[in-house]
């Protein structure tokens, strides 16, 4: 709180930033990202915006060139190239170095629009050069829980989980480099309760 000479009161001065939220799949950034929503913060989540690049022509294009299989009737047949992506480390890396540019151009584009109180939702890639712009959060589970999480979901059998598992595990040091951390192994209560002590 400070107060306000001209207003002759305390007023309570908001912290508007930017920050970007990621973590390992199943540790719950996309229930964070709907709590985010009702507390007047913009989200936008990389995983969406690739699922509506995948119905763009030239695009669908591209794909087809790193893997026929992938494409078929015109349309990205998305369990197939997410199965061939976290088992083809040629796919995976030929798709992150089309893909993931794309997003970050789109998510400097957001940017220009929403100055502050704006959360980019980023899963866990190697490519971490536009994380290192904003403060990060980092939201994690112990990995029983978020198995349990990621086998409700439709088309994910047990070896594409822990292909996804392990890659991820591979690759993820965010949780030493991140300023906010958030264990989310509790209720939708608690993890809401996390978030307003790390944005407000």
């Amino acid at each position: 709180m400070i107060y306000n000479i001209y207003l002759n009161k305390n007023v309570k001065v908001f912290k508007l930033s930017t920050y970007i939220l990621t973590g390992q799949i199943g540790s719950g950034k996309s229930e964070a990202q709907k709590i985010l929503k009702t507390m007047s913060y913009s989200c936008f989540c990389a995983d969406n915006m690739v699922k509506n690049l995948y119905k763009n022509d030239h695009i669908i294009r591209k794909l087809s060139k790193i893997s026929s299989d992938i494409v078929n009737d015109d349309v990205v047949n998305i369990n197939l190239l997410r199965k061939l992506v976290f088992t083809n480390r040629y796919i995976m890396q030929e798709v992150e170095n089309f893909i993931q540019p794309i997003i970050f151009s789109e998510f400097k584009e957001i940017e220009k629009k929403h100055k502050n109180n704006l959360i980019f939702v980023v899963p866990i890639i190697k490519n971490n050069k536009f994380f290192k712009k904003y403060e990060m959060i980092y939201i994690f589970s112990n990995e029983t829980l978020r198995r349990k999480r990621v086998e409700k979901r439709k088309d994910y059998s047990k070896d594409m989980i822990d292909n996804i598992f392990s890659y991820q595990n591979s690759i993820d040091n965010y949780k030493n480099t991140s300023k906010y951390k958030i264990r989310n192994d509790g209720t939708l209560y608690d993890l809401k309760e996390k978030i307003i002590k790390i944005i407000e």
